[in-house]
This record gives C-alpha cells, sequence and structure tokens, in this order.
C-alpha cells in the first residue's frame, strides 16, 4: 500500500499543499505536516470524511507536533476535498461537487471562487 506524504508549506499566513491531489485508493494513506511545525486546519468534504480512516475531527488540526495520517476505506469516486488553513475564519461555506478519485487539495476556502455561481464556472 502506498502512502503519500503531503507536506503544507506555511506562505503569507496560507498553508499550500505540496500536492494538487491524492488518489483515493482503498487501504493507501495519507499523511499532512507543516513545513515549520505550525498547526494548520483541515476541512475536509463530507465525502473525504466518510473514506478515511480513523475519521477526522472537522476540522482537523493537521501539523504541530508531527504528522496526521489517514488510510482510505474506498477506491469509489466521491467530492474528495480538503481545504487548509491558519484559522477557523476560513471554513469553507461549500465544497466542490464533482465526482473524482482523487482528493482535492485545496487552499483557505476564502481564496476560492463561489462554486455556485455560474458567472465563475467557465461556462
Amino acid at each position: 500500500m502506498a502512502n503519500t506524504d503531503v507536506k503544507l508549506v506555511h506562505t503569507n499566513g496560507s498553508y499550500v499543499p505540496s500536492v494538487a491531489s491524492v488518489r483515493v485508493v482503498n487501504g493507501d494513506t495519507v499523511s499532512f505536516s507543516t513545513d515549520d511545525g505550525s498547526s494548520a486546519l483541515a476541512y475536509f468534504s463530507p465525502d473525504a470524511l466518510s473514506v478515511l480512516s480513523p475519521k477526522p475531527a472537522n476540522p482537523a488540526s493537521v501539523g504541530g507536533a508531527g504528522q496526521a495520517k489517514f488510510s482510505f476505506s474506498s477506491s469509489s469516486p466521491g467530492a474528495y476535498s480538503v481545504f487548509f488553513a491558519a484559522d477557523s475564519s476560513s471554513a469553507p461555506s461549500s465544497y466542490p461537487a464533482g465526482n473524482s478519485q482523487t482528493l482535492l487539495l485545496e487552499v483557505a476556502a476564502s481564496d476560492q471562487p463561489p462554486f455556485d455561481n455560474p458567472m465563475t464556472s467557465g461556462h
């Protein structure tokens, strides 16, 4: 089983993940840590929460004293995403709805366009 180690780089108050996405494969693991030992908050989408073991708190604190490590319990497609933020004021109001077999790693929700706004959807 594979492990993907995601390093969150603390830059100007934001946490930027070292990769953009992680394949969701039953039995594989994903671990999160910060580059400077600080603590970040991870806001997991409902679908992501349903396939991670142990089930993380939402938000989950990652970084700080070490790694936060989770296993995937499914390989089925879903609306998997996680937003990383420095504080609770950046909690996402919604998550991307598209199904895929990848966990999308996003920077603070406040940096993202509204997902339900047709003017920003590229259509």
